[in-house]
């Protein structure tokens, strides 16, 4: 089951591609091939997963408004603490970065990498893979299970954004809105300090707030909509 073909495939999948989208889709073709005779153990997920995704305007669309953007196979982890940290909060030509929450059904997962690493055959197999040098054994040997890896066939909803990143305005900018005097400036930002809010500084909006933004887009999208009609 665990092939010399399948365990290359899945090294190579995991060594990534340098954002280079050709090279992704070579990868999940090669991956969706090799692992089709897996057994079932490793073609579910019973938890919820995640994934970090920076988000562009020129998908929003999709995203928010039809609520599916496909992307075919991508990498979703169990680990939300991973997903929140992975590639950082902020990138140049992007919008937001965007935390996504997803109930995998059965006929969406095509590996799920931590069931496979608790399975004594699987161990076996990649031990063997590695001591004849096989290629990407490398690959495999180093991530293991550690980012709590599962592949998935699902796509991107809106729905299903539960943070967004955004930083609020810097302190003196809201004090000046407050007109909060600057003798008692110091003791405010101490006490937000203690309190572990950082003004000005980028981070994840909650689950609630995120929804809100996204009902509050959706709006001003389907005003522009009817307004062009």
């Amino acid at each position: 089951m665990f092939s010399d073909e399948f365990l290359e495939t899945l090294g190579s999948w995991q060594k990534g591609w340098r954002e280079n989208q050709d090279v992704r889709q070579l990868l999940a073709d090669n991956l969706e091939n090799t692992s089709c005779n897996l057994s079932e153990e490793f073609k579910k997920v019973d938890e919820i997963c995640y994934r970090k995704r920076f988000l562009h305007h020129g998908e929003l669309f999709e995203i928010i408004m039809v609520d599916e953007k496909n992307e075919g196979l991508v990498s979703w982890t169990i680990d939300k603490e991973y997903a929140e940290m992975f590639k950082g909060l902020h990138k140049a030509d992007a919008v937001s970065a965007a935390l996504f929450e997803h109930s995998p059904k059965n006929d969406e997962v095509i590996v799920n990498v931590c069931s496979l690493w608790k399975s004594p055959e699987f161990v076996k197999a990649a031990n063997s893979y590695k001591v004849k040098k096989g290629k990407n054994s490398d690959a495999i040997m180093y991530f293991k299970d550690s980012q709590g890896e599962v592949i998935l066939s699902s796509p991107l909803k809106g729905s299903e954004i539960i943070a967004l990143t955004g930083a609020s305005s810097p302190f003196d900018e809201l004090c000046d809105r407050e007109n909060i005097p600057e003798d008692k400036r110091d003791d405010l930002y101490k006490k937000l300090v203690d309190l572990g809010k950082f003004p000005g500084v980028l981070k994840y909006t909650s689950k609630e707030g995120t929804q809100r933004i996204i009902q509050n887009t959706i709006k001003i999208m389907e005003d522009k909509i009817a307004s062009v009609q």
